[in-house]
């Protein structure tokens, strides 16, 4: 039994609360518990995790691969490509790649906007990992409160780009990327 349920007395079971819980609030009396819907959801998910992860890392590596050849990038980030400082330990851990494939465009944040705003088949996001391929300029949202020097001291700058390769034909995803170059 969760502190809330020791006492009889209603005052004692509130004042009993965890800090940021509010009486009635059943996540903070019970614990974390899925609704029924939703974890029959996140059980259909896991039943082709698998066939998805290894779709998602089969794109992210040619998308990569495509991306590390261009003339326009300047280098590519990415797990699975045998020029990653990490390669080896990332083939022991995961076995692929994995999803984001991190990369540098010449010509800055003006490039990069001018990138985004071509891509057909990429959506643009704030966030990334989704089964639709998502693309990021981390130095405008996930590292914007970083300021400048926080964000070069984590290599992000103003021509960086994430892209979150999802499951759609390998070959639509290239050519969305060859357009928009």
């Amino acid at each position: 039994h969760s502190p809330a349920c020791a006492s009889d007395s209603g005052a004692a079971r509130v004042a009993a609360l965890p800090s940021g819980c509010a009486a009635g609030d059943g996540a903070c009396v019970h614990g974390p518990v899925l609704h029924p819907v939703g974890a029959w959801l996140l059980r259909r998910g896991q039943q082709r995790y698998g066939l998805r992860m290894a779709a998602h890392n089969h794109n992210a590596l040619a998308v990569s691969r495509f991306l590390d050849s261009h003339s326009a990038v300047e280098r590519v980030y990415f797990p699975g490509l045998e020029s990653h400082p990490q390669h080896e330990l990332a083939k022991a851990q995961m076995g692929g790649g994995g999803t984001v494939v991190t990369f540098f465009l010449d010509g800055g944040k003006d490039e990069a906007f001018r990138f985004l705003n071509a891509l057909q088949v990429i959506d643009i996001s704030n966030n990334l990992g989704d089964s639709k391929s998502l693309a990021t300029h981390p130095a405008t949202t996930t590292h914007r409160r970083l300021g400048p020097a926080g964000r070069a001291a984590v290599g992000i700058t103003a021509g960086t780009l994430r892209l979150s390769v999802g499951l759609e034909d390998v070959r639509d995803l290239v050519e969305c990327v060859t357009a928009a170059r």
